[in-house]
């Protein structure tokens, strides 16, 4: 998958150095039903952000993506394309991840089904055109070093979307 960008903590917060941990892999999508997007909120972890989530061990990509797309949107996924991926290296918290990023047409919709943290945290989907998930999440201003790379990476995915290959 091509990569749309690496994210150190030089972009975060201008200082060097480097994470050697080995990486988190994630699945992550621009979800799209009809002319709506989905948006996922969390105070705890990044009040606007694109669903997604870790890629269990012996599971692949696009099973991951599948998962996740059904647990965070309620969604089925009806067409899946390739986005890009975004490298994290986050020395001051010695942790690295590589989130693969998708866009995807939601065939069915349900209600999403959380895990117990993120219930806990207070996590909810909605639903915005694409000029009001872009500014969600654009205009945030991240309290915290996590909320920082959070953002980083989905405006990295969103502006490799909106570029117009991938809207159909």
């Amino acid at each position: 998958m091509r990569l749309i960008a690496e994210i150190t903590d030089k972009e975060i917060l201008g200082t060097d150095g480097l994470s050697s941990a080995k990486p988190r892999y994630t699945a992550r999508a621009i979800v799209k039903n009809g002319d709506l997007y989905a948006v996922i909120c969390s105070e705890k972890f990044h009040p606007y952000s694109l669903p997604g989530g870790g890629v269990d061990e012996g599971e692949d990509i696009i099973t991951a993506l599948k998962r996740e797309m059904l647990e965070e949107t309620g969604c089925a996924c009806k067409k899946i394309s390739e986005l890009g991926m975004v490298k994290e290296n986050r020395a001051r918290a010695d942790y690295t991840q590589c989130s693969y990023y998708y866009v995807v047409e939601a065939d069915s919709v349900g209600a999403p089904k959380f895990t117990e943290e993120e219930t806990n945290s207070g996590t909810t989907l909605q639903w915005h055109t694409l000029p009001e998930m872009i500014k969600l999440i654009n205009e945030l201003e991240p309290k915290t070093y996590q909320q920082q790379y959070l953002k980083a990476r989905d405006v990295a995915a969103l502006e490799e979307y909106i570029k117009g290959e991938y809207n159909d």
